[in-house]
């Protein structure tokens, strides 16, 4: 069993650099991330000296990766899927690996592992370039800092996961691409502004609780921060337990 499942994460590594939509997937991360660090710590250059200001400034430096980045490994996981439906390669796999519990975990550690690392880098690179820019010396030991530091990649790591899940369900890129990114930027939000229910709704949209724990927390949510998380990481295991479920199910 354990042989087996090593050998499902070594296939999935072997076939995710095989390809190239990853490599650019990964080169827009490190580009947008660490472009959009370093253009704000210029335009900051100067403008604050204190280690509070410092340390609060920390999320704004890592939008590239919390924002844009997160989006991109999404549709970076829901590609993983969804490319072997479309060209067929999903009935070999699924002959080389029969238990196909397998082979979504196996996505979920080689996709979920290589985006928590690369967003980790980028994230702390983004933070120290930027600080560095400022002028005013690099601070990493401050609160908001250090959970943006390791927050950030826990994030991304799940909104992969949630891409990789609707990619199993969906079987289709398009489709999956647009649901994922659709939820992502634009139904959490637009349900959460609707008249009379959007504050009552606000509290239990995923990804909103996603970002309310990069932030810090809020008084519009029913738990603190890590109460946030905890929701998020909930909601991406029951997802990725019905597409384990829905997978062994229906026919390839």
């Amino acid at each position: 069993m354990i042989g087996q499942a090593l050998a499902a994460v070594d296939a999935e590594r072997i076939k995710l650099s095989s390809t190239r939509a990853p490599y650019w997937c990964l080169a827009m991360v490190v580009v947008f991330g660490l472009g959009v660090a370093v253009l704000l710590g210029w335009l900051l250059s100067g403008g604050y000296a204190d280690t509070a200001s410092v340390d609060t400034r920390t999320i704004d430096y890592l939008v590239g990766v919390n924002q844009f980045g997160v989006a991109v490994f999404a549709i970076m996981a829901v590609l993983g899927v969804t490319t072997e439906y479309r060209f067929g390669t999903i009935r070999p796999t699924f002959a080389a690996v029969p238990r196909r519990p397998l082979v979504i975990l196996a996505k979920t550690v080689v996709f979920g592992g290589l985006t928590f690392v690369v967003a980790a880098i980028v994230g702390l690179l983004g933070v120290v370039l930027g600080q560095a820019l400022t002028g005013n010396g690099i601070a990493l030991g401050g609160p908001d800092t250090v959970r943006q530091l390791w927050g950030t990649p826990v994030f991304a790591m799940l909104c992969a996961l949630i891409g990789l899940s609707v990619g199993a369900l969906v079987r289709h890129s398009a489709g999956a691409v647009a649901i994922v990114l659709g939820w992502m930027f634009a139904f959490e939000r637009i349900l959460s502004v609707l008249p009379r229910i959007g504050e009552n709704i606000t509290p239990f949209l995923p990804f909103l609780n996603g970002w309310n724990f990069l932030s810090g927390g809020d008084s519009t949510f029913h738990w603190n921060a890590y109460g946030s998380l905890a929701y998020f990481a909930a909601v991406t295991a029951l997802l990725l337990g019905t597409a384990i479920l829905v997978t062994s199910a229906r026919d390839a």
